[in-house]
């Protein structure tokens, strides 16, 4: 396997954990609405409070690449 395939597939599985762990605590940390009929729903993510975690995103890659 040459380094280049090595780098995506280990870059492949961190990014889909850190994207799970990201996933899990929004929703342990959102509030829960319920619905008539029962059903669980999360509310939408605030667009600026989205723009500030993807930029942060992108200061944390770029420290990472050098």
């Amino acid at each position: 396997m040459n380094a280049k395939l090595r780098v995506l597939l280990i870059g492949g599985v961190v990014g889909s954990v850190v994207g799970a762990l990201a996933g899990w605590i929004y929703y342990n940390t959102a509030a829960v609405e319920v619905d008539a009929e029962g059903h669980e729903h999360l509310p939408a993510m605030a667009p600026g409070y989205a723009v500030k975690l993807g930029l942060g995103l992108l200061g944390v890659l770029k420290m990472l690449s050098g």
